[in-house]
């Protein structure tokens, strides 16, 4: 007869069995929370990179529409032309003096982190070391709907037109031999026609060169400026302040975010044959903006979030090697754009 034998031994496993697989459960785990972490970067620094880049694009975008517009008063552009003054002090200021003619740009150097023209706010909030310009120009409103018989006739334009004319704007009418620009004393509402006055309550005279005629255009004066401030997230923001609008609530205007510098040049012509012989920023002892043909812009983008980077980032703006102080993204943008009313 057989005896069965029973194994009364324990199986399974054994204490360090147990830590060895721990051990490689926690390196297992361990590399895909590294696999992870590194797309989590690779992911915030590919967004951070669009959002920059996509900035940048907008950002000049804005400026060069505004700057080729510079001087432009239909087909009197090279006509000779009067700016009638305005008196002071004028209901509605702009915070930065206009060019000579009203019709031309100019711009301010490296701002003081106290400086402020009314569009930086009452601290000064203008960021400091950023460039500011302010470009000036006219958009058509309507030819003239019957001819002036004097010069200081009043002007009327048929309704609807191009433009909301109101009391106290600038305006510019032109043929292609003149032109004036005035500040609008009154303007009608309703109608078929709208009828503008310039009276020397705001004017320095209320006669313009002349009697214009049907042919001639009215423009109602754009006069728009750029500078770096504080966006509404904190983040340094490109923002533009028309000063050729009443004060509201909703000016200036918030552009876009995240461009931290604004770097101009200015192309003088100084032989007339219309090629920049050199750059200058803007207040250089002997610079005359009257002849400036191009303008050269330099953005610099900085990225919303910060820790994208091992280490702070060097980069090159403005011709200088800068280090930064934190560990965001920076890109540089540049561009060099013609005054095309200043051009053949």
């Amino acid at each position: 007869m057989r005896t069965l034998q029973v194994n009364t031994k324990q199986s399974g496993m054994t204490l360090i069995e147990i830590m060895i697989a721990m051990l490689i459960g926690v390196f297992l785990l361990g590399g895909v929370m590294q696999i992870f972490m590194s797309s989590r970067q690779s992911y915030r620094m590919q967004d951070n990179l669009s959002r920059m880049q996509e900035n940048g694009r907008f950002a000049m975008d804005f400026l060069t529409r505004d700057i080729r517009m510079v001087g432009h008063q239909g087909c009197s552009t090279k006509a000779p032309k009067r700016w009638l003054d305005p008196k002071n002090p004028n209901p509605n200021p702009m915070p930065m003096t206009m060019a000579a003619d009203g019709l031309g740009i100019i711009g301010k150097d490296n701002v003081s982190n106290n400086w402020n023209t009314g569009f930086c706010g009452a601290s000064g909030e203008c960021t400091q070391d950023t460039d500011v310009f302010s470009a000036h120009y006219g958009n058509v409103c309507s030819n003239l709907s019957d001819d002036q018989n004097t010069p200081n006739a009043n002007i009327q334009i048929p309704v609807p037109n191009q433009c909301d004319i109101k009391k106290y704007d600038v305006l510019l009418i032109s043929d292609c031999k003149s032109a004036d620009i005035f500040i609008a004393t009154s303007a009608s509402k309703g109608g078929v026609k709208q009828t503008i006055a310039h009276a020397n309550n705001q004017n320095t005279s209320s006669n313009l060169l002349k009697g214009y005629k049907k042919d001639a255009q009215l423009f109602k004066l754009n006069a728009f400026s750029y500078f770096i401030r504080k966006g509404k997230n904190g983040q340094p923001a490109l923002w533009r302040m028309n000063n050729t609008k009443r004060t509201s609530g909703n000016n200036p205007v918030e552009l876009i975010e995240g461009i931290e510098n604004m770097q101009i040049l200015y192309g003088e012509d100084t032989n007339k044959d219309k090629t920049p012989d050199y750059y200058l920023a803007a207040e250089t002892m002997g610079l005359d903006m009257s002849k400036v043909v191009s303008v050269r812009v330099e953005l610099l983008t900085v990225s919303h979030d910060d820790n994208l980077t091992l280490s702070p980032v060097t980069y090159t703006f403005n011709q200088q090697e800068i280090t930064s102080t934190d560990k965001r993204l920076r890109q540089v943008f540049s561009s060099t754009i013609a005054l095309r009313n200043r051009l053949p």
